[in-house]
């Protein structure tokens, strides 16, 4: 009896170390995990949007209702997605999560964006209540290959991310050799935000990454007060800039601003070069800056460069809307949605 009961103890810890699994997540840190993961969690939009794309089914709740402002076209999404709970998030260097709400969802994992992964908040939400937080890295569209890679590890998802990581790449990579081929025709752009256009980002702030990326030159130069961003200016400097392009967040700027004659001089303006942000179905360059950020640097390099031409890049949203969201573009769409070809 004594020897079953030594075989059985040992049978229990096999069993229980089969259940669980040592990772080191993206911020270094070395989390136990389950083996297998049904139910996550992303406490921030980069991260739900790019589970979304590996495996929707896994996701248990919302960080806000998406039928909202930075995305559009909602009812492309899975009904199912959309159905979720709204759990709230640490998006935006604050707090919106339903600490309540979260538990009873009894997620496997949850994923903390970078951004968020060391605040004392996310501490006690996940810590106290023993909920495996892992962080990742999604601060530069460069680092979603790598992220695409990590997610597939950690969900046991690596076929499906592999393919995803290699069309990132592939993106990425196009862009870097289009920005080196029109090394000398960078322009000047003036990322407008707000109802007004006159709220924007510094050089250096993740919000103009993208834009950066595909090599546009910011010419508000300044130190970011903090992650949110937004920083206001006058339109005596936004004349003083006179950039080349305008990229616009807002549909009431873009569609107000070019009768507005106190802008008629700027340069962007006279030559008609402003272009507003599609947001379908999600924003694909900054607030949330996701996945969409991959197809974003080649609307921008087409819209700078005319890089990819209209037909190629066409072409482009048809394979990047089937590949990583399942959706079959129609002609109309594409123009509708990319709102320059």
């Amino acid at each position: 009896m004594r020897i079953l009961g030594v075989i059985g103890s040992v049978l229990l810890l096999l069993l229980s170390g089969a259940c669980a699994r040592e990772i080191v997540d993206m911020g270094g840190k070395t989390v136990e995990i389950p083996d297998v993961i049904t139910k996550v969690f992303g406490t921030s939009p980069p991260s739900t949007y790019m589970i979304y794309t590996i495996d929707a089914s896994l996701i248990v709740g919302l960080n806000f209702n998406h039928a909202r402002g930075n995305n559009e076209s909602s009812n492309m999404l899975d009904p199912r997605f959309m159905a979720l709970p709204v759990v709230g998030g640490l998006q935006g260097g604050g707090n919106s999560m339903n600490r309540e709400t979260l538990l009873s969802l009894h997620p496997d994992v949850v994923f903390l964006w970078n951004n968020d992964a060391s605040s004392q908040l996310a501490k006690y939400l996940f810590e106290s209540s023993k909920i495996p937080s892992i962080n990742v890295d999604l601060e530069s569209v460069e680092s979603l290959p790598k992220a695409y890679l990590f997610f597939g590890e950690v969900l046991n998802r690596q076929v499906r991310a592999k393919v995803l990581a290699d069309y990132a790449s592939a993106a990425l990579e196009k862009t870097k050799n289009v920005v080196q081929n029109n090394a000398t025709k960078r322009p000047i752009v003036y990322y407008a935000e707000g109802a007004d256009g006159l709220a924007t980002e510094c050089d250096q702030s993740f919000h103009y990454e993208a834009i950066k990326f595909a090599g546009g030159i910011n010419p508000h130069l300044c130190s970011t007060k903090s992650g949110l961003g937004m920083e206001k200016v006058s339109l005596e400097q936004v004349i003083l800039y006179n950039p080349d392009i305008i990229v616009a967040q807002e549909r009431d700027f873009f569609e107000k601003v070019k009768s507005d004659t106190r802008w008629n001089s700027i340069k962007a303006i006279k030559e008609g070069k402003i272009f507003l942000v599609p947001k379908v179905p999600f924003n694909w360059v900054d607030r949330p800056p996701s996945f969409m950020r991959l197809l974003g640097v080649r609307w921008l390099t087409h819209i700078f460069y005319n890089t990819p031409n209209s037909e190629q890049f066409a072409q482009e949203m048809r394979e990047f809307y089937k590949l990583f969201l399942n959706i079959d573009l129609t002609e109309q769409q594409i123009y509708e949605i990319s709102g320059v070809l």
